[in-house]
């Protein structure tokens, strides 16, 4: 009871400069954590936390040979951790530099493959490959996936390059990015758009790609097998090279 108690008073004597002081370090500590994360230094400061935990508990219960040992143990480890991790620290502060400190990993990791996307079908381009590729948005795509292949795989573009490879069973659907950013499905039909005045030169891919994005907020690029051309549908809009627009530049801002 007198717990509770104590902490009543803390919480009502609390200032509003006190609450902000611990969300900024904690917003700090978080990210710093992201920065290190998959690093040996990570698994190292899991290990001086464990350290430091044991001296407290063992200061509580009055354990002095064991805080004694512990205690010094803990302070030597924070000057060996920076030394022998100065390098990860070092690239964890020219990251502070480089991205914007309130940019989520998940985002960085997206507009990455995004990016890796559009190049992979330029080379797709120069070699005459034809290619259709659906990134999924808020709208959930379970309903196209009928017939196709489940891969649940992380993105690659040596995997993209073995699915539209012309002598792959699955060349001919379309291969849905997942909002995870991995390759969810190959080998998908995509509705037809019903459009009337549709090019005659433009194929069954762009039909397909325009189709779902009339009926989804799907982005869907598509490269031409005979022309080379990268065509990218969007909300029922097809984006060409030819209509004043840059795909590339339409493409990636749609991920930014």
């Amino acid at each position: 009871m007198q717990f509770l108690v104590d902490n009543n008073i803390f919480l009502n004597n609390l200032r509003w400069q006190e609450l902000v002081d611990i969300a900024i370090l904690s917003l700090i500590i978080y990210k710093i954590i992201l920065m290190l994360q998959g690093t040996r230094t990570v698994q190292i400061m899991i290990g001086f936390l464990f350290v430091g935990g044991t001296s407290y508990l063992a200061d509580f219960l009055g354990l002095a040979g064991v805080s004694w040992v512990l205690t010094n143990i803990f302070n030597s480890i924070v000057i060996v951790i920076i030394v022998l991790f100065q390098s990860d620290f070092r690239n964890a502060l020219a990251q502070v530099g480089t991205k914007p400190f309130f940019r989520d990993s998940k985002q960085d990791k997206s507009i990455s493959t995004v990016e890796k996307i559009y190049k992979l079908c330029e080379h797709f381009s120069q070699v005459r490959v034809g290619a259709l590729i659906v990134l999924e948005r808020e709208v959930g795509l379970r309903d196209y996936y009928t017939g196709a292949t489940r891969l649940n795989a992380e993105f690659s573009p040596q995997l993209l390059v073995a699915l539209f490879n012309p002598q792959a069973p699955l060349h001919d659907g379309a291969v849905v990015i997942n909002k995870s950013m991995q390759v969810g499905y190959a080998g998908c039909i995509l509705p037809l758009s019903s459009h009337h005045d549709f090019s005659k030169n433009l194929g069954t891919r762009h039909r397909a790609a325009l189709g779902l994005s009339e009926e989804t907020d799907a982005v869907v690029i598509v490269v031409s097998e005979e022309t080379g051309e990268i065509s990218m549908a969007h909300n029922g809009e097809l984006y060409r090279k030819n209509n004043g627009t840059s795909v590339k530049n339409k493409f990636l801002s749609l991920f930014q």
